[in-house]
């Protein structure tokens, strides 16, 4: 698959000082170049990742992360590698330059600097820098993808996937993507209060043209940040999406994202089977009821068929709290597997929180429920740290 890397005439500017951005605009842009801003090392890598420039110009003195802390940052990131960087200072010593260089800077500029002389500068590293079908065998991130299944229709899947993905996001701060998986009924938007139009349709129908510009335009966009693809608006659509489309759209997307949680559709047809086979973890959502707990067993029946780890299948315990249903040591028995997680029923609140579109991990952060979930997330996070270190 080829990346979304776009070699264009596009140049990122990485200054929080307005006078100089809207200088460097300006020259740039008199020279042909498309140029994008950031104000922040922060802003400055996701853009990067996102719209892949040709070229990145950075100040040094950065709110935050400053300019050698971000140059690090993308060397370290195979996406972003190979990216052309051009260093700005207002300090001349040579031991800032010597570190600029040692971060990863292509070229360095002590400020006041001639506007020619950037111009001049920026082709120059772009001359040098690598060709655009070299970098297309730049191996991609590859994201974690967590799949969220349910026992069966009204566990709660929807709702404990929304609060799981919000919370993943707050608390470890990384690029998340919630798919709703569910590509007949799914309801994701709803959960959340977001818009419908544009959704997974858009991107299959270019699968092959796809990248993070187009991908941008699709994706709903929550207030913490986290992403969004909706399903399609009408149940006979679902038809349109196959399960070469899943695999297409995963391997794509992890090259974008830490984190990209599923909402799984409660049939095993040829789309889910994909995104279960994809999965790094299987969250399995049961209730203390026999229907949900026959269903959860044929689930990990089907499991053993498909020859999936099951070491990597996490059976989420909803409704933990009920004083009439079955007991746990019951279900793990039935199921023949621990329950990692469990989640108290959150009532009233929790159905409130869904007509809302108010997912209780951000609306209401300190109610039982919404700790719960998060503390499902903390162990994700936790698990990966060793990883990335």
């Amino acid at each position: 698959m080829s990346t979304n890397i776009n070699f264009t005439k596009r140049i990122l500017v990485v200054d929080d000082d307005p006078m100089m951005s809207t200088m460097l605009r300006l020259v740039l842009a008199n020279e042909g170049f498309e140029v994008i801003h950031a104000t922040s090392a922060e802003e400055a890598f996701d853009k990067a990742v996102r719209q892949s420039p040709r070229v990145i110009i950075s100040d040094v003195m950065l709110p935050g992360m400053d300019g050698f802390a971000l140059c690090r940052r993308l060397r370290q990131t195979p996406i972003t590698r190979a990216i052309p960087i051009l260093m700005l200072t207002s300090k001349s010593d040579i031991a800032d330059k010597i570190r600029g260089f040692e971060s990863g800077a292509d070229d360095y500029v002590t400020k006041p600097f001639q506007p020619t002389e950037i111009v001049y500068r920026v082709k120059s590293i772009m001359a040098r820098a690598r060709a655009p079908e070299t970098l297309a065998h730049v191996t991609p991130i590859r994201g974690r993808v967590i799949a969220v299944c349910g026992s069966k229709g009204g566990v709660g899947k929807t709702m404990i996937a929304t609060n799981f993905a919000l919370a993943l996001r707050r608390r470890s701060g990384k690029h998340v993507l919630l798919i709703d998986g569910d590509f007949a009924f799914g309801d994701m938007n709803v959960h959340m209060n977001l818009p419908s139009g544009r959704n997974v349709l858009d991107l299959v129908q270019g699968i092959d043209d796809l990248d993070a510009q187009i991908a941008d335009q699709v994706l709903r966009v929550h207030a913490s940040g986290l992403r969004m693809l909706p399903c399609p608006t009408h149940p006979e659509e679902a038809d349109l999406i196959t399960a070469n489309h899943i695999t297409q759209l995963l391997t794509f997307f992890g090259g974008l994202y830490d984190y990209i949680v599923v909402d799984c559709g409660t049939n095993y047809d040829d789309r889910t089977l994909t995104i279960l086979d994809h999965a790094d973890d299987i969250l399995l959502v049961v209730t203390p009821e026999m229907g949900p707990i026959k269903n959860a067993a044929l689930f990990l029946e089907l499991a053993d068929k498909l020859r999936l780890d099951k070491s990597k299948i996490q059976i989420v315990l909803n409704r933990a709290n009920s004083q009439v249903g079955i007991e746990e040591r019951e279900i793990e028995r039935a199921l023949r597997h621990k329950i990692a997680f469990r989640v108290a029923s959150g009532g009233r609140v929790a159905v409130l929180s869904v007509n809302r579109g108010k997912p209780l991990v951000v609306d209401k952060p300190d109610n039982p429920l919404a700790q719960q979930i998060s503390y499902i997330a903390e162990t994700f996070i936790t698990a990966a740290q060793p990883l990335a270190a």
